[in-house]
Parts: C-alpha cells; structure tokens; sequence
C-alpha cells in the first residue's frame, strides 16, 4: 500500500511558486475558478499581516495585484472582529483594498476545509465544503444576493506579471498546516458542479491547472506549468 503523505507549511517562510501566465489572470477569460483543500494547523498564525491574517495564496504583488485568498487569525485587532474568517479577494493592480467572499465559521486547527473561489467579470463568491456562502458585487450594481459597493470601490482587474504563489501571496505572511488538490478554471463553476466537486467529481471542461500536492514536487497534472517548492516539508499522514 503506498504511503500517502501531506505537503506542509511551516508558517514562516514555505511556500510553493509557480510563474506568471495570462491562463491565471481573471480578465483573460473573464471568469475563473479556484479550489483547494486546506488544513490549518493552528487558529493564531505566527507571521501575519495587518489586522492578523495571512494571505495562503494568490497571485499578486506590488503594482500588479490580482486576487488572493486570506484567512484571519482567531484574535485579530479588527473591530468588529473577524476570527477566523476565510476569504476570497480581487484587487485593481495597484492593490489597496479589495473586493471579495468570505465565511466566517467555527474552525478546528487540524481540520481539513474545502474552499472555492469564484469570479465572473462582475461576481466574486465564496464555497465551503461545497456549500454556497457568499457572493459580491466587484463592479457596477444589480439585485441581490450579492453584496454591492459604492463606485469608487469598484475593481477593474488586470493582469499583472506577479506569480502564483501557495502558502502565501507576496511573502509577507505565511500559512501554517497542509494543503493538497489545488485546481483552477479558465471559467466560474455553476454551484452544482461546486458540490459534485467536494465529493470527488472534477469537472474537466475549462480545467487548466491542477496542483495535487500529493509528493509531487508540485507539478502540475494538466502537464502546462509546475511549481518550485520552497521549505515546505513532505509529512507522512
């Protein structure tokens, strides 16, 4: 029986690089969809950012921002406060702040979690465990359910020549425990595929990239674009 093993992150500088294409930039196709299971290994990371988060992946950097997920710390200095909530972000390239998803549940530290992000060329929305939780307005209005914003908050994405990065976005914070099965669509996934895909059906259409993290030195499946691993450590389960 092989040994199955967990690509973990330390929390203070691992993370996984993989290099800049149009294929992960949302204006490109105008839709995208990203997937990852994660399994935070602690509630507080110990290298966080500002009001305590960290960004466990995206693809961003100064002056050529793009989207990014981050998860807040339990104890975060933000009022209200915002423990442990997960997010799903996308930026103008300048950066400043973003528009996005997010759930803020209850978690475990060693639990795994399925989350997707999704965006449309006007939606952004957040999935848990193949369960819808959120969606946002990022430009212009409309009816509900998703949020909208005032227009000077509106966001018009570009593609910048950052690279994707997992375990962090610009390495200014770091993600502590494992994460596996990282995928990405060049379109937004209907719910129904979300759920079908939390219990193991991937849907192939649009599929561009898939980062299974299974001690594969971070390659990618799809065979287009592997990453280079930094630090992080193989640990049997």
């Amino acid at each position: 029986m092989p040994v199955e093993t967990d690509l973990v992150f330390d929390g203070q500088d691992d993370f996984i690089e993989i290099p800049d294409t149009a294929a992960f930039s949302l204006v490109t196709t105008g839709q995208l969809t990203i997937s990852a299971w994660i399994r935070p290994d602690v509630l507080n990371f110990p290298t966080s950012q500002g009001a305590g988060y960290v960004h466990w992946m995206g693809k961003g950097e100064a002056g050529r921002h793009e989207w990014a997920f981050r998860m807040y710390n339990k104890n975060t200095t933000d009022n209200p406060p915002r423990p442990n909530r997960i997010s799903f972000y996308v930026f103008n390239p300048e950066g400043g702040e973003g528009i996005g998803s997010y759930v803020q549940e209850p978690v475990q530290a060693g639990e795994w979690i399925h989350i997707v992000g999704v965006a449309d060329q006007t939606t952004t929305a957040l999935y848990k465990n193949g369960a819808f939780k959120d969606c946002d307005r990022y430009t212009g209005i409309g009816p509900g359910p998703c949020h909208t914003y005032p227009s000077d908050r509106w966001i018009t994405p570009g593609h910048g020549t950052a690279p994707f990065r997992i375990g962090t976005r610009d390495r200014k914070s770091f993600f502590l425990g494992a994460m596996r099965d990282i995928r990405i669509w060049n379109r937004a996934l209907a719910a129904a595929e979300i759920a079908l895909l939390y219990s193991g059906v991937i849907p192939q259409a649009g599929l561009i990239a898939a980062y299974l993290l299974n001690q594969d030195i971070a390659v990618d499946s799809m065979g287009l674009r592997n990453g280079t691993i930094y630090g992080a450590s193989w640990v049997v389960r």
